[in-house]
């Protein structure tokens, strides 16, 4: 993670000054002249123009002292042991921070939240700053979050799984971030831009991206069967049955291994190329890089893979008869 993101949705001070301006700008980079005015404004106005920002809010104004900077209430945070240092100034804005996802050569570089149970789903429709956002305003809707049965310690997961919106579907509605991961669906761009790196609060993580493909979410549309990709601590001998349910559904192959012994993390946001009466899911999926791998791919082993599955009802859609009617459901368990 590069350290000068982490100003992206915190409260940036500089250092060794008595004084300081501090504006918050939404999931993205924030923007920062010493001058002020038309510097910054300019910087602003282009970054609006691209990838998701909320409006700026300044957060502290010139007579705050250099002792208050990053947040007021980072002073009274009480930090978990052992967290990162550059992640302290964000954890300090919202404490349910548990990571930080970037994905190199994507506009994909920003926060991880997680809530607890009882609201396992809040960050669908509530940003970084715990505001409610909807899709029919400028501001972001909602904020990536990590599955809430997936861990947010020192230990991954086997799987760990983050959620995120993707919209622009209509004009003033800004891009969210997981709309990057459409482009995975180009083999091309799998091949530029294989590398997804996760930092928890306590250490980072590259994956190399191993498969992208579509899921329906309702059992109604693919014979009763429903693909539980999300599930996070499959057993090895488990993973055996999810990887095969993986590579039915691969897009295309991507020449990199997926083993049992792996552990993986999945990105997921919802897409419609199924038609818009079946709920579907775009997953692209990263295995830990194994030791002494290099972070490129062979583009020699990438290769389409036009008969991957669909769901039934797609079939039924197209008057075509489904290879995969009487494959195995394969169910996710820790044992």
């Amino acid at each position: 993670m590069n350290a000068k993101k982490i100003t992206a949705i915190v409260l940036c001070a500089v250092m060794g000054l008595t004084t300081a301006v501090f504006t918050v700008l939404s999931v993205i980079n924030i923007v920062s002249d010493k001058n002020g005015g038309a510097g910054m404004q300019a910087a602003v106005e282009n970054k609006a123009a691209g990838y998701v920002m909320s409006t700026p809010v300044v957060a502290d104004s010139k007579e705050t002292s250099i002792d208050s900077v990053v947040s007021n209430n980072y002073k009274n945070t009480v930090f978990p042991e052992g967290i990162r240092e550059e992640l302290k100034a964000a954890y300090a804005v919202n404490n349910n921070l548990v990571g930080w996802l970037s994905i190199p050569g994507t506009e994909i570089d920003t926060a991880v939240l997680q809530s607890e149970t009882a609201q396992k789903d809040r960050y669908l429709k509530y940003d970084f700053y715990e505001d409610y956002t909807y899709e029919t305003t400028n501001q972001n809707y909602g904020n990536l979050y990590l599955h809430h049965t997936c861990s947010n310690g020192a230990e991954l997961s086997r799987n760990m799984v983050i959620h995120g919106h993707t919209t622009g579907k209509s004009s003033g509605v800004p891009k969210q971030a997981f709309r990057s991961l459409y482009d995975y669906r180009d083999m091309q761009h799998f091949i530029e831009n294989p590398i997804i790196k996760y930092s928890t609060l306590y250490g980072e993580h590259t994956y190399k991206i191993c498969a992208v493909f579509m899921s329906s979410t309702q059992k109604k549309d693919d014979n009763g069967y429903m693909f539980n990709y999300i599930y996070p601590n499959m057993s090895e001998s488990n993973m055996v049955g999810y990887i095969n349910q993986v590579k039915q559904r691969m897009l295309y192959e991507t020449g990199v291994s997926l083993e049992p012994t792996d552990k993986i993390i999945t990105l997921s946001t919802c897409i419609y190329d199924f038609g818009g009466d079946i709920d579907t899911r775009l997953v692209v999926v990263g295995r830990l890089l194994h030791e002494g791998e290099i972070e490129s791919v062979d583009a020699s082993l990438v290769r389409d893979n036009p008969d991957y599955r669909r769901p039934q009802a797609w079939y039924n859609k197209k008057g075509m008869n489904n290879p995969y009617k009487n494959t195995e459901a394969w169910q996710p368990s820790d044992k």
